[in-house]
């Protein structure tokens, strides 16, 4: 484990009976910061009234890398206490952050030629841009399996479909995060890969046999002792102790997380906001700290959750469990040391997590008119940092800026479709949608030669069915590698230097 994240002893009380008057229930609440959607007074009077009540820590959403860091240490300086500020940073702190580094998604990470070496720069990139703004908290990786094709919302953030090689990569990560200062959370636990509905919209149900989730539970297993927290997700598994969301199943957080996998860190719930969670969630708080969870991420109403675990601490039990998560975040919190952003090449890494064949480009010259088309399966295009440009347009300007003819005319010879399809919180599906995957199929069609650079799986490439290649997400890093990519690759297919056209 990393610097800042040790594990404290056992912090369950056994000198006296804990009372309602010992406990301080805010402690145990995450409030979010919504730089991405709320006003900035708006977002400092949240802080302050979260601040008056005592809140354990804050996840922040979106936001220009200057103002987060001036926030965040606002917030610590009034605090005067340590707490856990966190966002989730699966793709870089960049997926969040304006100004910070972009980075692949796990699956693309997990597509490079060197994988091991690739996730690790990975982990620490991302902490210590987080740390360069205040972050001690990263809330990735995802260890969940990439097990169902038609899964809404795992896909691309996995690692992989292989168990072994999904905690391998995880632990790498988490390792190269925490030694780098920033706790790393490991999610969803016990597994989100094979639900086929998205947690953020209701409850899904995992109906699997336990013998088949074991597959599901090794990547936590690696990492159980090394990564500061984990979070648990808003899924219900009935083979595994219940029909209730596994975040308020003390069968699945104390029994299998604490008990079998021997888990002392930090435990966190999904945000409480989704639907997964259920439609009471100051009730959902109460049943998520008794099941075992030391932190609840998120809430709609922080006020309404507080309020709810301090009723539920005049049963002497409660409270006393209560006092454990308490203690244990508290002590667990990782230091709120800055540290300076890395030298780092962002386009060039991503660029050798694209995966294509050149030969789809042979025949493919700079010099012919060549249309470029955004088209997107995605409710909105690009993560809460925004991007440089509408979809498609980053590829446009970078081949224009690399001496490619780019022009709007639908007569073009040759027309590169940017198709974003990338799995996204209320989505509600894995898969493009089908007018999607006509559109896309009749514009790489309508020239002579056509090609589809995919900012998703590249299962649906297969999908698809027309010449394309994978660059996994939305992020402008991995539309400019891509365009990189194309003009590499588009000399090696006329026979010069392949370079790293040939993946």
């Amino acid at each position: 484990m990393g610097h800042g994240c040790a594990r404290p002893p056992s912090a369950r009380s056994t000198d006296r009976r804990v009372t309602r008057s010992d406990v301080d229930p805010a402690r145990v609440v995450i409030e979010a910061l919504r730089l991405d959607r709320w006003s900035p007074d708006e977002v400092e009077r949240r802080a302050d009234r979260a601040l008056a009540l005592g809140v354990g820590g804050f996840i922040l959403f979106g936001g220009e890398a200057e103002r987060v860091g001036r926030l965040v240490e606002r917030i610590r300086d009034d605090a005067a206490r340590s707490l856990w500020i966190g966002a989730d940073l699966e793709r870089g702190a960049g997926q969040q952050i304006r100004g910070l580094t972009e980075l692949p998604p796990p699956a693309a990470l997990a597509a490079h030629s060197n994988p091991g070496a690739a996730v690790a720069a990975a982990g620490r990139v991302t902490a210590r841009d987080a740390l360069s703004v205040g972050i001690n908290w990263v809330i990735a990786p995802v260890l969940d399996l990439d097990a169902e094709p038609d899964n809404p919302i795992i896909a691309t953030r996995s690692f992989g479909a292989d168990p072994r090689r999904v905690g391998e990569l995880g632990v790498r990560w988490i390792d190269a995060c925490q030694s780098a200062g920033a706790a790393a959370c490991a999610k969803h636990f016990p597994g989100h890969g094979r639900t086929t509905e998205d947690s953020h919209i209701g409850l899904p149900s995992i109906g699997a046999p336990a013998e088949l989730l074991e597959e599901d539970l090794a990547p936590f297993a690696a990492a159980a002792n090394r990564v500061a927290s984990v979070m648990v997700a808003h899924v219900a598994y009935p083979a595994l102790g219940g029909r209730r969301a596994a975040t308020v199943e003390p069968d699945i957080v104390s029994g299998l997380l604490r008990g079998r996998l021997s888990f002392e860190g930090v435990v966190t719930t999904d945000a409480m906001i989704m639907g997964g969670a259920g439609p009471d969630a100051a009730s959902a708080a109460v049943g998520a700290v008794g099941a075992g969870c030391d932190l609840i991420c998120y809430p709609a109403d922080a006020e309404a959750a507080v309020a709810s675990l301090a009723r539920a601490a005049d049963d002497p039990r409660f409270a006393a469990r209560l006092q454990e998560a308490s203690t244990r975040s508290t002590r667990s919190c990782p230091p709120s040391a800055r540290a300076s952003r890395p030298e780092f090449e962002p386009v060039a890494f991503a660029r050798d997590t694209i995966a294509g064949d050149a030969e789809v480009l042979r025949g493919w010259t700079p010099r012919a008119p060549t249309r470029v088309v955004g088209v997107s399966d995605d409710p909105d295009v690009g993560p809460p940092a925004g991007r440089a440009g509408a979809l498609g347009t980053i590829v446009a300007d970078d081949l224009r800026a690399a001496g490619w003819r780019v022009t709007d005319s639908p007569d073009a010879g040759q027309c590169i479709v940017v198709l974003a399809a990338t799995p996204r919180g209320w989505k509600g599906r894995g898969a493009p949608a089908a007018e999607v995957v006509e559109r896309t199929r009749a514009l790489v069609r309508s020239a002579r030669r056509g090609l589809v650079v995919l900012l998703g799986h590249r299962r649906w490439l297969d999908v698809l069915g027309v010449p394309g290649i994978c660059a996994w997400s939305t992020e402008t890093v991995m539309e400019r590698a891509a365009a990189e990519w194309l003009c590499s690759a588009v000399g090696a297919a006329a026979g010069a230097r392949p370079g790293r056209a040939d993946r």
